[in-house]
């Protein structure tokens, strides 16, 4: 009779322990999990700057952001109301590739606006801004340039204007 209440006992021990991992186990399966897509910015070159249009004035060549038909478009994708941080290298010393010595003095300046529509758009800050995109998820940049010749001589002068766009 002894051995069993021992077996009995056992038994039931045995099917308490069982029940409890039942438990644990269906505990761990009923953890939930998910995942949030963080939105997309994308920045895509519409067009160049020309340089072969513009002349110079007193050794300026000025490419209006607002008015001139030689400025280069851009626009940005993204999610309709997003506000985005727009950072830029505003002024630049370029050199004469082969080395004669001559200088150009670069300083960039950037209109924008939601639509396309280059004579609506506003002069953002020099060097960083912050603009919203617009409710179709699009907003449009005009790079636009003033450039000294002053000190430049003939030869090749190369730039690669840098811009650099962050969601907030």
């Amino acid at each position: 009779m002894i051995g069993r209440n021992i077996f009995f006992g056992l038994l039931i021990i045995l099917s308490a322990s069982l029940q409890a991992s039942a438990q644990l186990l269906s505990q761990r399966t009923t953890v939930g999990a998910s995942a949030t897509m963080i939105d997309n910015l994308s920045l895509i070159t519409i067009r160049d700057v020309n340089m072969n249009g513009p002349s110079s004035v007193d050794g300026i060549v000025t490419l209006s952001p607002l008015t001139s038909g030689y400025a280069g478009l851009m626009r940005i994708n993204g999610r309709p109301g997003r506000l985005v941080r727009i950072s830029f290298l505003a002024y630049e010393t370029l050199l004469e590739e082969t080395g004669t010595g001559g200088i150009v003095k670069a300083n960039y300046q950037i209109s924008g606006f939601e639509e396309d529509n280059q004579l609506a758009a506003t002069l953002l800050n020099p060097g960083e801004a912050t603009i919203k995109i617009g409710k179709d998820g699009t907003y449009h940049l005009w790079l636009g340039a003033l450039l000294d010749l002053s000190k430049a001589s003939p030869g090749s002068y190369i730039s690669e204007f840098l811009i650099e766009i962050e969601g907030n």
